[in-house]
């Protein structure tokens, strides 16, 4: 089944023009929204090369949507009530990312942050749960010679399912749930990475591999007590919170000035393990959330995106130099940081280490 249908050009097949789309005889009004100074300036400055129309389930209903591919660099987002510009990106200064399977630690010249990447994901996913198990529930009745005595789905022979109207209903709700998940992860997105822009375009960061993260570890092994550990890694973090879309989006938007992400060598800069006062690497077991640098302990993921920050031209190791004139200002806005974030009455996960420290 096709969600999607689109045209070669704008001259041809589907068009858009007038603020409705004309295709085969059919005229399609379309509805933009009056406030939307976006596509407004858009469709003043740019030129249409094409279009492509978009079915979309929401809230269980089908809706259609015509998006257009413009030529150009996209015009900066303004706020509707004034037209100012909501981001405006410093150019030739540095951001640090230290970015994780679920969190993010950000260093710049004049700031210091670290947050979980979209943090409301886990309520979503506790109402994907409750759903699913709903779901079990009523296959389960509703198909109770499907499956053997100790509960699991029984093998070798054809299997006929029926499927009540409350279960169609209740998978409607789960597809919806779905799709608010990815709305919402993308939306955050979007917002962390002009965010990010708007501190400087010279953005560093390590090479992760995402997709080797996420797999079940090869090799097993067992704990002192002889019991087997379990092979799961960061599969589930990844898929809830999208790091890999995160940096995407980031590299996208730099790409309208012509600018790419920085992205540093893994095997020689190290960043968890350098100390830029003894320059030394100094190996940390993956529960160590704090290091010791000189007489300050400074949070982990915060020191990575400040050595990373500092990077050398090259991208193979930190800049000692530049460590050291920038460490004393990173230390006073890592300390408010962290004085802020202990004020915050909510759970932190434990990746950011900061429960370890109140």
């Amino acid at each position: 089944m096709f969600h999607s249908v689109e045209g070669k050009s704008n001259k041809a097949g589907i068009r858009f023009k007038e603020n409705s789309v004309f295709w085969n005889g059919l005229i399609l009004p379309v509805r933009i929204r009056k406030q939307d100074l976006f596509v407004k300036e858009s469709l003043a400055l740019h030129t249409i090369k094409y279009c492509r129309l978009v079915k979309k389930v929401i809230r269980g209903k089908h809706t259609f949507y015509v998006q257009l591919v413009m030529d150009g660099i996209p015009p900066a987002k303004r706020i509707p009530s004034t037209g100012a510009f909501r981001h405006s990106y410093q150019k030739q200064k540095r951001v640090g990312i230290d970015i994780g399977p679920s969190t993010i630690a950000i260093v710049s010249e004049e700031t210091v942050f670290i947050q979980q990447l979209a943090p409301e994901v886990p309520l979503l996913e506790k109402q994907k749960r409750r759903l699913l198990r709903k779901l079990d529930r009523s296959r389960r009745s509703t198909n109770p010679n499907n499956f053997k005595k100790d509960g699991t789905i029984k093998h070798g022979v054809k299997l006929r399912w029926t499927y009540s109207k409350n279960y169609q209903k209740t998978k409607e709700q789960v597809k919806e749930l779905y799709r608010k998940k990815a709305s919402y992860i993308k939306e955050k997105h979007g917002a962390l990475a002009n965010k990010i822009l708007s501190l400087g375009d010279e953005v560093y960061i390590e090479t992760m591999h995402f997709k080797g993260l996420a797999k079940r570890a090869k090799e097993t092994k067992t704990t002192i007590q002889g019991k087997i550990q379990s092979k799961k890694r960061f599969g589930k973090s990844i898929g809830n919170h999208a790091p890999a879309m995160l940096v995407e989006i980031i590299h996208q938007k730099l790409g309208y000035t012509k600018q790419t992400i920085q992205k540093v060598n893994t095997i020689t800069f190290r960043a968890s393990q350098y100390n830029h006062v003894t320059n030394r690497y100094e190996k940390k077991k993956l529960h160590q959330r704090w290091s010791q640098i000189g007489s300050h302990l400074v949070q982990r993921d915060l020191y990575s995106a400040f050595l990373l920050m500092n990077s050398d031209t090259n991208l193979q190791q930190p800049n000692q130099d530049l460590c050291n004139k920038t460490f004393t200002t990173f230390l006073e806005l890592h300390n408010q940081h962290i004085e802020d974030l202990k004020q915050v009455k909510k759970t932190f996960p434990l990746s950011m280490g900061i429960q370890q420290i109140k």
